[in-house]
């Protein structure tokens, strides 16, 4: 297609909107007809505000409870964290300075939070989801993780649970980091 100059006289003003659709002649006749319909879900489809993905934010406050967890770091040694119930485990790691990656910011547009977690304590993750199994961003993701296990799942998909008191969570030997190789953003 072709780029044209903007009509410059009521005859070229005329020439472009008979080129037009109807549908878009009607709205340049008359915009106040055309007022934006709200969208609201219906019963049938999720809703907005059940999204399971968890986006920016600061997470539960410094008074939630806490659970004792330990990281299995690269380097084979290990750190125990007090972990907030309701924040995610890349928000906890984050917050008490363990080496997680987590470049798209806990958004699951990466695997560079990558986690190896204990059978029982995936099992007991999966189970509580609702259709029993990782949702399809979160799987897309993990198939670019570096070294993928049975038990992998993203960190900042998991949500730190009562639950989860003395479990243990091994980060992986390296990661693959897809939109700045070492790129490491600061938590905000």
């Amino acid at each position: 297609r072709r780029r044209t100059r903007p009509p410059t006289s009521t005859s070229q003003t005329m020439a472009l909107l008979q080129r037009l659709s109807s549908s878009s002649r009607r709205f340049l006749s008359h915009p106040q007809r055309f007022v934006p319909t709200p969208i609201t879900p219906s019963p049938s489809s999720p809703s907005l505000h059940k999204a399971s993905k968890r986006w920016h934010g600061d997470g539960p406050g410094p008074d939630a409870p806490t659970v004792s967890l330990t990281f299995v770091n690269p380097d084979d040694t290990t750190t125990t964290i007090s972990a907030r119930v309701g924040e995610t485990l890349l928000q906890s790691a984050h917050r008490t300075g363990i080496e997680m990656e987590g470049a798209c910011e806990g958004v699951c547009a990466c695997s560079t939070c990558h986690v190896i977690l204990e059978q029982g304590l995936y099992d007991e993750l999966l189970d509580g989801m609702e259709e029993g199994a990782l949702g399809e961003d979160e799987e897309d993701m993990l198939d670019m993780a570096f070294g993928l296990s049975q038990t992998s799942r993203l960190g900042c998909q998991v949500k730190v649970g009562v639950n989860m008191d003395g479990s243990v969570i091994t980060l992986p030997k390296a990661t693959r980091n897809f939109y700045v190789d070492g790129h490491k953003p600061k938590p905000h």
